[in-house]
């Protein structure tokens, strides 16, 4: 939820959420709309290419041992090899696989922050210089708004969605949350194969949303030693929702 509302807004559906761009330049409508059209099919592309639902995407095709990993987009050798080494930075708390036991992978832990990151390239590339996308809970943002303000972020209360727990202020950077309030109790302790319900959400801040939001899911997991955890990446903050 945003707080303060920009000059050029649209959302659209994609990755089983909705996204929205939202620029404060003065730009036409109709460069405003080329910008959402492409920043849209760049995250459609990344969403057919990682989707475990699509039966034809990269990693379905992975799991199902059409294609070696090895074989895979550059895009997808990416993702995977940065979720293995986030899974041995958080001693397994962060995992491709639901559990130690389970062969299939499913990245869309990472794959989100890192999709919305690299999707948000065009309005980077675009010369504009006041703008932020979100998908979810995660969120890239650049300049603030045209009159100095920063980009104010709400944090939504995980036990009802209507209300905020606080709000973040953020000119250049990511804010990512990882918890109940969108999607229920759908993250799993990959050590032990159930839900994870330490905090009912986790925000991260910091410079990337790539991380941002990886570094959420990896504390919401890890629960009270995430915090300590997550405090030896330089430029992060972390605002955990506790159960109480």
């Amino acid at each position: 939820m945003t707080v303060l509302q920009a000059a050029h807004r649209a959302s659209f559906p994609v990755m089983g959420t909705t996204a929205s761009v939202h620029v404060d330049d003065d730009v036409s409508s109709r460069e405003f709309e080329s910008l959402v059209g492409e920043t849209r099919a760049e995250l459609g592309r990344l969403e057919r290419m990682f989707s475990v639902f699509r039966p034809d995407s990269e990693i379905s095709r992975i799991n199902d041992g059409r294609l070696h990993h090895l074989d895979a987009s550059p895009e997808v050798i990416e993702v995977l090899d940065a979720c293995a080494w986030l899974e041995n930075a958080s001693g397994g708390a962060f995992s491709v696989r639901r559990s130690q036991g389970d062969h299939r992978i499913d990245p869309s832990g990472f794959v989100k922050g890192w999709a919305a990151e690299r999707a948000a390239r065009v309005l980077t590339g675009s010369g504009i210089g006041h703008w932020y996308l979100g998908i979810g809970g995660d969120f890239t943002m650049s300049g603030g708004m045209r009159d100095g303000q920063p980009w104010r972020i709400g944090i939504v209360d995980p036990r009802d969605a209507s209300m905020l727990v606080g709000s973040v202020v953020v000119v250049d950077g990511a804010v990512a949350t990882s918890g109940t309030a969108e999607r229920g109790h759908h993250l799993w302790d990959p050590r032990t194969g159930t839900h994870a319900d330490h905090f009912l959400s986790v925000t991260v801040t910091g410079p990337s949303l790539t991380w941002a939001d990886a570094y959420a899911t990896t504390v919401f997991v890890m629960g009270e030693p995430g915090l300590e955890w997550v405090a030896q990446f330089v430029g992060y903050s972390v605002l955990p929702v506790r159960r109480d």
